[in-house]
C-alpha cells in the first residue's frame, strides 16, 4: 500500500495489518528452512519494510495523542563513570559524619 493510503487507516486495521505481514514473514521463512527455496526472496524484506511502515504510523499517532513515553536520557560512559563517583563520594562523606 502506499504510504498516503497506511496513514488514512484506522488504528484496528493497522493492527491487522501488522499481523498479516509477520505471517507472511513467518511462512516464507519456514518454507525457506524447509524447501531452502523461495519464488521470490524480497517477500521478507517488503513484509519488514510494511511493518516498518506501520509501526512508523502507529508511533506517531501516539506521540501526536500524547500517550507516548518520556524519552529517557542515556548517558555516556563517562558521564556514568562521573555520576558513580560522585555517588560514592558522597557515601563516604556520609559514612565519615556518623563516625563523629
Amino acid at each position: 500500500m502506499k504510504k498516503i493510503k497506511l496513514h488514512e487507516l484506522k488504528d484496528v486495521e493497522i493492527l491487522a495489518q501488522i499481523e498479516d505481514a509477520r505471517k507472511v514473514i513467518r511462512n516464507a521463512r519456514f518454507q525457506y528452512g524447509v524447501a531452502r527455496s523461495l519464488e521470490n526472496p524480497k517477500v521478507i524484506a517488503n513484509a519488514k519494510k510494511k511493518i516498518a511502515r506501520l509501526l512508523t504510523i502507529q508511533k506517531e499517532r501516539q506521540l501526536a495523542a500524547g500517550t507516548g513515553s518520556k524519552k529517557i536520557r542515556h548517558f555516556s560512559r563517562a558521564e556514568r563513570k562521573d555520576q558513580n563517583v560522585a555517588k560514592s563520594n558522597g557515601a563516604v562523606k556520609a559514612a565519615a559524619k556518623a563516625k563523629n
